[in-house]
């Protein structure tokens, strides 16, 4: 069964500052016939503070694979049911950057690359992008000062045409997102030792005009506003609903909903899981709802990481964690629907089609090995888009058609 749904993954992991939540980085070792070898993950800051994670291979027959083989990493993958992907590269030192697009599940790749932007050199670097669809994309690009001026352009045919649209309203930095091809937010998030400050900007015209609905500091903040502690991302459902999910260092992470466009803030409540939080926990993704029904994974960190799947049966009001069977131990959550999750641990992949109240187990051809970090709450790394078929990426893109059992490695053009 598909599901439409829209996704990110995201192998380039925001750093802010020194902060204790975990981040899931995967990194990749041959299991089996494969011969897949240790791949670098690479964490880009965007404050000053920069940081990257390696590891070697958990077989000794497995061969080494370097990250961006042709100058260029995997910036950002989009991806849109079993075949349309998006895919941001750029080159960790030198020039070259682009957008790829595919329609046959990554087979083959057409250069969206805005043009004059496939070099990195004055004010062309493309320093963000977000797809909507298949067809509806925005990238921003600019200089690399923290005062340039950043443009944002878009195309609405699948990147064969793209027209300048506005700037982003700050220079210093914000991520776009959109819920259709007029509305939109760009979240500024600043990092200050373990808790952020927010400026939230709102566009309702598909990035012309910006307006500020929220924004909080280290004080003075309105009720309504989003706490100052802990790490925190913002993602929107719909032009009025939107979800706030934290990371903390310490005690179980809030999680706060808006309703009407992020102009003010809801806390949730959330039961904490049972055993030691102080190695910081977070959640991992933004939550997925239907009617009464949600579900998000939920990580803790300290000498032996744990995971957990947060639930809702009030449509989001309250949650409650349920643990996946077997020993506590960490794995990376997909919660395809709220009662569909597939979760990923090396080799290993736990199915559940009825909200965790039965369970079974996939054995993969491939390993994909979580290392873990202190870092700002994980993007998706990995989707299924339906009981079939799903996506990986790390330095790679990977992708399956027999629920996870075998995996084959796509080439993105630049990579």
């Amino acid at each position: 069964m598909a599901r439409d749904r829209r996704r990110r993954l995201i192998p380039w992991v925001p750093v802010r500052l020194l902060v204790l939540p975990v981040a899931l980085i995967l990194v990749l070792a041959g299991c089996g016939s494969a011969s897949v070898g240790p791949s670098t993950a690479t964490v880009r800051a965007t404050t000053s503070t920069t940081a990257a994670a390696a590891t070697t291979a958990t077989t000794a027959a497995a061969t080494t694979v370097a990250a961006g083989g042709h100058g260029q990493s995997l910036r950002q993958v989009w991806l849109f049911g079993s075949t349309t992907v998006w895919a941001w590269t750029q080159a960790l030192s030198g020039q070259a950057q682009g957008l790829e697009r595919s329609t046959d599940g990554g087979q083959h790749w057409t250069d969206v690359t805005p043009p004059g932007m496939s070099e990195q050199v004055g004010d062309h670097f493309i320093n963000g992008f977000f797809a909507l669809d298949a067809d509806n994309a925005w990238v921003v690009y600019g200089g690399i000062g923290s005062s340039a001026a950043q443009t944002v352009a878009a195309t609405s045919d699948g990147g064969h045409h793209w027209t300048v649209v506005g700037r982003r309203p700050d220079t210093y930095g914000c991520d776009l997102q959109f819920v259709s091809p007029s509305d939109g937010w760009c979240a500024a998030i600043g990092g200050a030792a373990g808790s952020e400050s927010v400026k939230l900007y709102r566009t309702e015209d598909g990035g012309t005009h910006w307006r500020v609905v929220s924004n909080t500091g280290p004080a003075g903040n309105p009720p309504g506003s989003l706490p100052f502690g802990c790490d925190k991302d913002i993602q929107f459902a719909s032009p009025n609903v939107g979800w706030a999910i934290f990371a903390c260092a310490g005690g179980v992470a809030p999680l706060y909903e808006t309703t009407n466009g992020g102009a003010t803030w809801v806390r949730r409540d959330v039961t904490a899981p049972s055993g030691s939080l102080e190695g910081g926990s977070g959640f991992a993704g933004s939550p997925v709802l239907a009617g009464a029904n949600g579900a998000v994974g939920y990580t803790i960190s300290g000498p032996a990481p744990r995971t957990v799947v947060y639930v809702s049966t009030d449509a989001g009001a309250s949650w409650h964690p349920l643990r996946p069977p077997g020993r506590a131990q960490a794995w990376l959550v997909d919660a395809m629907t709220p009662l569909v999750w597939r979760l990923l641990d090396g080799d290993r992949i736990l199915a559940t089609d009825n909200g965790g109240r039965s369970w079974r187990e996939i054995t993969s051809d491939v390993g994909f090995k979580l290392y873990y970090t202190y870092d700002s709450p994980t993007p998706p790394v990995v989707d299924f888009v339906t009981d079939e078929v799903g996506w990986v990426v790390s330095t790679s893109l990977w992708r399956t058609t027999d629920e996870g059992r075998t995996w084959r490695r796509l080439a993105v053009p630049g990579t």
